[in-house]
């Protein structure tokens, strides 16, 4: 089954930021990763979430737990993680278990 990383980060630094993007994104695809959904939140359509202008969402797609644990945890990708960190940006990062649309009762 799917899983998914999900980043909700306020970006303080673009440049700064833009460097991690790019050093991140080869490391995923190693893992069959790939982007789901990245952009800024718009508008909060129910309860409370505090979205500056820099507000991103970013949610990458692994087809399984385990793989996305094991980019997580990847030296490739390990060192990077201090490229995102602040003063580049406040990060909040979840793993969510995904369901099999196509068996799915």
């Amino acid at each position: 089954m799917p899983a998914y990383v999900a980043f909700l980060i306020d970006i303080h630094d673009e440049a700064a930021f833009r460097d991690y993007a790019r050093a991140a994104a080869p490391t995923y695809e190693v893992y069959d990763g790939s982007v789901a959904l990245r952009g800024p939140i718009t508008e909060i359509l129910e309860g409370t979430l505090e979205v500056k202008p820099d507000t991103r969402l970013v949610v990458l797609q692994f087809p399984s737990v385990e793989q996305s644990r094991a980019w997580w945890q990847s030296e490739q990708y390990q060192p990077l993680i201090k490229l995102r960190q602040p003063p580049t940006s406040d990060s909040r990062v979840f793993l969510v278990d995904g369901i099999d649309i196509d068996n799915r009762r």
